[in-house]
This record gives structure tokens, sequence and C-alpha cells, in this order.
């Protein structure tokens, strides 16, 4: 079995590889992956720990899972939370 990795792409949909939804930035997509072989237009990460030993691989992800999440409540107010560090991980 395949080490589950992140990888991620800037120009086309990511499909067919992945169990967890994309995370995006609008623009970028970064999944969770396990597979045996990659199509050519996608960029990897590498796992959890390897991107949280790299300031550039962590500075993407940063970019496109941001560490924090900013929404509106019914009162209308503005509430920000921080996300859990890992996406896509069942706690």
């Amino acid at each position: 079995m395949t080490d589950i990795i992140i990888i991620y792409q800037t120009d086309k949909q990511i499909e067919g590889l992945t169990v967890t939804p994309p995370q995006t930035d609008g623009t970028d997509k970064m999944c969770l992956c396990r597979c045996e072989e990659l199509p050519e237009s996608v960029t990897v990460l590498g796992t959890y720990e390897d991107i949280f030993a790299d300031e550039a691989k962590k500075a993407v992800y940063d970019r496109i899972y941001k560490p924090t999440h900013t929404y509106t409540d019914e009162n209308g107010e503005t509430v920000t939370s921080a996300r859990p560090e890992k996406f896509g991980v069942f706690i």
C-alpha cells in the first residue's frame, strides 16, 4: 500500500485520486491522495511530516488551507476560529 500524501495543482481539477474533498484557495487545489501513479500535472508536497518540516511546503499548504477560518454567525458577527492543523484527518 502506498503512503497517503498531499498533492496540489494549479491547472486542472483534481479528479479520481482522492477520497477527501480538495481544499482550495479559489485557484489552486490540494488534497490527500493514495495512489500508485500520479498525473504529471500535480505537485507532491509529501506527508504531513514532510510539509511541517519544510518552510516552503508549509507556505503552500497554509496558502491553500489557511490556519484560520472567518465566517459570519447568525447574529451578523464576524467570527475567526483556528482550524485543525491537518485537513482530512478524523480524530
